[in-house]
């Protein structure tokens, strides 16, 4: 069995798209299919012009003689099952793959026939019954941003000698990347793995893997977008005169978290889980004298100084010294961590002196409804597990 896989993200082998399809095709190959992916950012594939000349002047022969298009409508010809991978760019395909599905004109004939209740232009060669299996992912965190990109795919195999055995579409695809979270959405990789062993030995996705990969990867919308717009917030540079998040405060705004490991993560993350609703008019800043601790070997930026600014219903969090600190915590790096995962409780670190702290005492004792204790949670809140 052949399995033609065609991966049309402008990013290539460093995409998303392909971090899904990669162990789709590994499930494929286990269960014995020979499998190919063509990228289609390494190929010249020229427009569709609609002169109809490889339906008229050359039967089956596009006017584009210069580019890979050939090739490439020969090998899915060949192949068993296709695989159309690509990331959701404005609720579709991206324009690579639209240039490479316009271009499959010449393998159809112009005629218009009746098929399974619907019109359709049939094959021009005469073919065995082949499947199709779309994979895609967006950066929205829900999954019916797909829902046009589903419909279309449909259509595209609807009364034709082709059929849609399955679906990987992966909201919140950005997640994918991320180190710090592989064994939070390993469940979903282990899923697409397991659809592409079934797509060779059953046909299709057996249902309940299908059912699986509907499933979203993000469990919390709210804290996802905040971590999003963490992100765009820390790198887009903005025009002059347009205010500035953070803008005005004496320290350096922390990047979103990408791991669970450092001070500056969790810190970060506690701004991403920051219960606005619990806040109300609270106006603060809290100030973290970080120390070294004795064997904490996770390196990096530790020991430091960093705070959370409240104000107006909002948290951001910032590297350096706030020069009027509403509540001061010094503690040791690795101390205030096993806070953070659950493993230390804070009140009873507190009284046996393995941190201090200075000021405001009942903000502290606000932590729990202010932040949901910090990155860790904040990971496993946002990731269904």
């Amino acid at each position: 069995m052949k399995i033609l896989a065609i991966n049309s993200s402008p990013r290539g082998k460093k995409s998303n798209t392909d971090r899904l399809l990669q162990p789709f095709l590994e499930g494929a190959r286990e269960a014995g299919a020979e499998t190919e992916t063509v990228y289609l950012k390494g190929k010249k594939i020229n427009y569709c012009l609609g002169c109809f000349t490889c339906w008229t002047k050359t039967p089956g022969v596009c006017v584009h003689k210069d580019d890979d298009m050939p090739a490439l409508l020969e090998k899915l010809r060949q192949a068993d099952i296709t695989v159309y991978a690509t990331p959701l760019y404005i609720f579709t395909v991206t324009a690579q793959m639209k240039a490479f599905m316009d271009r499959h004109i010449p393998i159809l004939q112009p005629f218009i026939i009746e098929r399974d209740g619907q019109y359709i232009h049939p094959p021009r060669y005469e073919s065995r019954h082949s499947k199709v299996v779309l994979i895609s992912n967006c950066g929205f965190p829900e999954r019916h941003h797909f829902s046009g990109l589903e419909e279309t795919f449909r259509c595209f195999t609807s009364g034709t000698d082709a059929e849609l055995a399955g679906a990987i579409l992966c909201a919140g695809g950005e997640l994918l990347k991320q180190q710090a979270l592989q064994e939070s959405v390993q469940w979903y990789i282990d899923a697409a793995r397991r659809a592409g062993r079934e797509v060779v030995e059953q046909g299709r996705f057996a249902p309940e893997t299908q059912e699986t990969l509907d499933r979203p990867l993000v469990k919390d919308p709210a804290i996802y977008s905040r971590m999003a717009n963490a992100y765009w917030n820390s790198v887009v540079v903005r025009p002059d005169g347009e205010d500035v998040p953070g803008e005005g405060e004496p320290g350096t705004r922390l990047p979103p978290p990408t791991s669970r490991d450092t001070m500056r993560d969790m810190i970060a993350g506690m701004a991403l889980v920051f219960n606005p609703d619990e806040a109300g008019d609270l106006q603060a800043a809290v100030q973290f004298d970080v120390s070294p601790s004795t064997g904490f070997r996770t390196g990096g930026d530790e020991p430091g100084q960093y705070y959370l600014r409240i104000a107006e219903g909002e948290c951001a969090a910032f590297e350096g010294t706030h020069p009027e600190p509403t509540l001061t915590i010094h503690t040791p790096s690795e101390v205030w961590l096993r806070i953070s995962r659950g493993e230390l409780d804070g009140a009873q670190a507190m009284m046996s002196g393995q941190y201090s702290v200075e000021g405001n005492l009942g903000l502290l004792m606000r932590f729990d409804k202010l932040f949901s204790t910090a990155l860790r949670q904040a990971q496993d809140t946002a990731l269904e597990a």
